[in-house]
């Protein structure tokens, strides 16, 4: 665990101290999508060989659902609330 922490302690200090090009950061976000993306594929090849999930799949694609929609509505709510707090006062000075 201490290690991603460390690679990420020194991504962010690379990144804070620009010690990356333009050039490097353009093929940095090329590189983060190509892993993303196999990222994603090798978890689609573990949850498909793995029965248990794929058994369960309607009942946890009811609470992903579920989830996805309370947190999206309670976001919008929470951003609506702060809004009008603060932006308003803002607009009328």
């Amino acid at each position: 665990m201490w290690d991603i922490f460390l690679v990420v302690g020194i991504g962010f200090f690379i990144g804070y101290k620009g010690l990356i090009k333009e050039k490097g950061i353009k093929l940095n976000s090329k590189l983060q999508t190509v892993w993303l993306m196999l990222l994603i594929f090798c978890m689609g090849v573990s949850i498909g060989r793995n029965g248990d999930i794929v058994k369960n799949l309607p009942v946890l694609g009811g609470k992903a659902v579920l989830f996805a929609v309370m947190t999206a509505l309670f976001s919008t709510v929470v951003v609506y609330i702060f809004s009008r707090l603060f932006l308003d006062k803002e607009g009328r000075k």
